[in-house]
């Protein structure tokens, strides 16, 4: 009986330890994991990179290597399996023919905003009320980089509505500043915009009607991924299933990333403000050794 009972508790001994050795493994392996990020010059790019590098190194114990790249790149590399997860991906229409390119080689891990909108912006003061009154118009439509897809709508607007305006590649930094210079002077301009994008909040801006509906309805900003991501990092993949924000959230974001000497001092005055939902999306991923501090 004595035998028995000592056999019994060996053998419970021995489950014991080889549980917390399983245990301590894979608390190991997560310490030790690597993910890459890849995002493009736009201002809600840059900011859900920020945000997602800085949760995912200082919550969930990642060494993240972000990469900066125009928008057929980012696509690009994730199909070759050179990245992990891009977090601003306008879908189904704007970034539609680099999603259909490369779709067999990529997954869509969530819906970072669900009310994204692309089309020609205007001072609030314009007389120009559709895309049609811009038939009389002859200065530049501003634009930015030409591979974006914000761009492939704005030359097929250009072309259906039979317009004579140019339409003018810049980058985005550049363009923002034309307009800021138009406004202050109180001049007409027409601009590529897009919303999430802190003009909206900081200027009396607005879309201009499009009747004919070639910029699409509003759409979804996705993250995605390179295939197969969650076997090897699930606990990010479960990370960015969680992280969602709100048209508020997402522009206070940009915009406080913008106006901080330090876009790092910007993201944490933003997960200060928003602290309830960021502990919602690390809750329970984060390794032993964070969640005791």
């Amino acid at each position: 009986m004595i035998r028995q009972a000592f056999t019994y508790l060996l053998a419970i001994s021995m489950s014991l330890f080889l549980m917390s050795s399983c245990d301590f493994e894979t608390v190991e392996e997560e310490k030790e994991r690597s993910i890459k990020l890849v995002y493009t010059d736009w201002s809600e790019s840059v900011a859900l990179n920020y945000l997602s590098t800085y949760l995912l190194e200082e919550k969930l114990g990642y060494n993240v290597i972000t990469k900066l790249t125009n928008i057929e790149s980012a696509y690009a590399e994730l199909a070759e399996a050179k990245a992990d997860v891009f977090t601003d991906a306008w879908l189904p229409k704007t970034q539609e023919k680099y999603y259909t390119r490369y779709a067999e080689n990529l997954e869509k891990v969530s819906i970072i905003y669900p009310e994204a909108r692309t089309g020609f912006v205007v001072p609030d003061y314009s007389p120009l009320k559709t895309i049609r009154d811009l038939q009389s118009h002859t200065h530049p439509v501003v634009g930015i980089d030409s591979g974006a897809g914000v761009m492939h709508k704005a030359r097929l607007a250009i072309e259906s509505y039979k317009l004579q305006t140019p339409l003018e590649n810049l980058s985005e930094k550049a363009m923002v500043s034309k307009l800021e210079n138009a406004l202050k002077r109180r001049e007409d301009i027409v601009v590529t915009g897009w919303e999430p994008h802190w003009i909206f909040a900081r200027y009396e801006v607005r879309f201009l009607e499009d009747p004919d509906n070639l910029f699409g309805e509003k759409e979804k900003i996705y993250a995605i991924s390179r295939k197969n991501l969650a076997s090897k990092h699930p606990v990010a993949v479960r990370f960015f299933e969680r992280m969602q924000l709100s048209k508020k959230q997402l522009n206070t974001l940009v915009y406080e990333i913008r106006v901080a000497e330090d876009p790092i001092q910007g993201v944490k005055k933003w997960i200060k403000h928003n602290e309830y939902v960021v502990n919602q999306w690390v809750k329970d991923l984060q390794p032993v050794r964070k969640k005791i501090m």
